[in-house]
């Protein structure tokens, strides 16, 4: 089998391992119905899932170049399942279903770093197999609602064993790949290169890498900010049901996944930072089409095109993070897939007192400006594609762009 069966099982063990996430969500109104939990302890459970999961997600990261930890993959995505599956059966106990539910978030944390390691270099650093496998964690949140409904919804909270079947066939599925996977080298050596003579990769450029955390930052804000408001926006504003206003919610996972896949090709064959900027700038314009927006079917429209626009430059970035921090990949992964967009959740709050204080719209409309901002820093950023001529900003861009 090929390199690409390889990133297409990577991909699926995505899929699977950010399943988990999404089953967490999903899960929450069937703790609430049957065990009563109110929304402050069901607010908790989210909590307990994403912050023990963001902070962890760079020690991962530290770890996984430390150490070369590839059966991360694995184990990450079992202990995700591992306490997603046994969140049904600890009735007794709220805060033991926090606990299974905070493992579970550390499995998922433990997971994405050496996988995204391994995807780097399955793919060959590019931009397009990167989106492949980026879309792949899109897919897996995508898939969890309606599992759940079909399990739990079906056989109430004790089914939630049932969820751990996909981790169950895709570790089966990798482990049969595993012995051709293993070997091929995680990583090149910092005094070899790919092709055998010696050669010293460029340093790490934290300062780069600090300028696309703050803009990799107001991505989460408007990510979130999006997911959270947008159908009670159009409920404020347009006095129009749940139902309905729900559809622009669900056009938004889908048009992400598409802009997800179409950024990956598009920097393959343009400059990475070209695609990062009009996705940034496109974002913006289509954030303040739905503010701006005359009727429920224009923030719908509005609300696709920024789902595209907004994932456009997801791909790219993480290819640029791994070239600024050429010698800390995991490290890369782990602070722009974890602690960074975790910056959304706790801004969220925030924006949700400014609605409450004024309008759901003056919140959307902050949230225009904060992507303004975020594509005139990214104009700060420079390409890099790893070799010692590119070090410099103001260096010629080449071609290839692969790190």
């Amino acid at each position: 089998m090929s390199k690409k069966t390889d990133l297409w099982i990577l991909t699926a063990t995505h899929a699977v391992n950010d399943f988990y996430t999404g089953a967490v969500a999903a899960l929450l109104p069937f703790f609430v119905l049957e065990r009563h939990y109110d929304y402050a302890a069901a607010a908790g459970i989210t909590l307990a899932a994403t912050s023990l999961s963001s902070v962890a997600q760079p020690v991962f990261g530290y770890l996984s170049d430390r150490f070369r930890m590839r059966w991360l993959i694995i184990a990450g995505m079992c202990v995700a399942a591992l306490g997603v599956s046994v969140s049904g059966l600890v009735s007794s106990s709220y805060w033991w279903t926090c606990i299974v539910i905070a493992v579970s978030g550390i499995g998922v944390a433990a997971y994405h770093p050496a996988a995204t390691m391994e995807a780097k270099n399955t793919g060959g650093g590019s931009n397009s197999s990167m989106s492949l496998f980026s879309v792949g964690g899109n897919v897996g949140v995508a898939l969890a609602p309606t599992a759940v409904v079909l399990t739990v919804g079906t056989f109430g909270l004790g089914a939630t064993t049932y969820l751990a079947v996909p981790a169950v066939l895709i570790t089966a599925v990798y482990l049969l790949r595993a012995r051709h996977i293993v070997r091929r080298p995680t990583s090149v050596p910092a005094t070899q290169s790919a092709s055998g003579p010696a050669v010293a990769l460029p340093r790490d450029d934290w300062r780069a890498f600090g300028f696309l955390t703050a803009v990799l930052a107001f991505w989460s804000i408007a990510y979130v900010a999006t997911s959270s408001f947008i159908s009670l926006y159009s409920i404020e504003r347009f006095g129009i049901t749940p139902g309905t206003a729900s559809i622009a919610l669900s056009v938004f996972p889908a048009a992400g996944a598409v802009g997800t896949l179409g950024g990956g090709w598009l920097a393959d064959r343009y400059r990475r930072l070209t695609v990062i900027r009009s996705g940034y700038l496109a974002a913006a314009a289509s954030m303040l089409l739905i503010v701006l927006a005359p009727a429920p079917a224009v923030v719908v429209v509005a609300t696709g095109l920024l789902g595209i626009a907004l994932f456009v430059p997801f791909a790219p970035q993480i290819t640029l993070s791994h070239s600024y921090l050429p010698n800390r990949v995991g490290m890369a992964s782990g602070l722009t897939l974890g602690l960074t967009l975790s910056l959304g959740g706790i801004v969220s709050p925030l924006l949700g007192s400014l609605a409450d204080h004024t309008s759901i719209r003056t919140a959307l409309t902050l949230v225009t400006a904060l992507l303004a901002v975020a594509f005139a820093l990214s104009f700060v950023l420079y390409e890099r594609t790893g070799r010692v001529a590119d070090l410099l900003p103001d260096a010629e861009p080449v071609a290839a762009e692969h790190t």
